[in-house]
């Protein structure tokens, strides 16, 4: 059988239906240059210049209620949206595990910790997105490339695994490649947004040491965007 070719979709272009700048990167505005996209990035350079830094503070856990009824469709389709969002922002997630995360979150709800606050938890203890939040790769992209190079040591073994979920205790460094890499992301990062507070960071070694599992994380300056988990986590029923 003759096999089907898949036609390559740059990623930039699926920003175009979201008008957010998901993944925070310098040079989005640089692939539309046609014309047709003037509107574009209009819109979006207006919206980054109201606010003084990209990450602003969102409550990520509050509902949103419209004054105005919504229609089934126009709910799901908010939830499609957001549900892409986080998926770029986490580095393009296959729908199928977003779906097995929320399963799993649901399973494990208690009353302590409702399923959205699991769900993120799983996301944010993930090897790639620690990476990411402590600067030393400029976005979950070039983490997983830094893991899949063999330059990310785990309690002084190296681990090829994206995924790969922290645990108290865990130190994390770097190979000599993988530390100027750092090294310059860092410089050009200003340390901000901060890294969250369960992370003990040693920017002179480059090395990061997993302190705890936080029950309820502090997630308003973590996301350039509002996302709604409990719509996420709506789509998915």
């Amino acid at each position: 059988m003759i096999k089907k070719r898949t036609r390559y979709k740059p990623l930039y272009k699926k920003f175009i239906r979201l008008r957010k700048n998901i993944q925070n990167r310098k040079k989005l505005l640089t692939n539309f240059e046609k014309k047709k996209w003037q509107n574009l990035i209009s819109f979006l350079k207006i919206s980054s210049q109201r606010r003084k830094k990209n990450f602003g503070s969102y409550d990520q856990f509050s509902f949103f209620v419209s004054k105005f009824g919504n229609s089934s469709k126009r709910t799901f389709l908010n939830n499609l949206l957001t549900k892409q969002r986080l998926s770029l922002f986490y580095g393009n997630l296959q729908n199928r595990k977003l779906k097995n995360l929320v399963l799993s979150a649901r399973s494990k709800s208690k009353k302590k910790l409702t399923a959205a606050q699991l769900f993120i938890n799983s996301l944010e203890n993930r090897l790639d997105t620690i990476l990411y939040r402590s600067h030393f790769a400029g976005s979950i992209r070039e983490a997983r490339l830094l893991i899949q190079h063999k330059h990310v040591f785990i309690n002084q073994k190296i681990v090829t695994c994206n995924a790969f979920i922290l645990k108290k205790g865990d130190i994390i460094s770097l190979s000599k490649k993988g530390s100027r890499i750092a090294e310059s992301n860092i410089s050009n990062s200003n340390i901000w947004p901060l890294p969250p507070e369960f992370l003990q960071i040693n920017y002179k070694i480059f090395q990061i040491s997993f302190l705890e599992n936080l029950l309820k994380p502090s997630l308003s300056l973590s996301f350039p965007f509002w996302l709604d988990l409990n719509s996420v986590l709506n789509y998915y029923k």
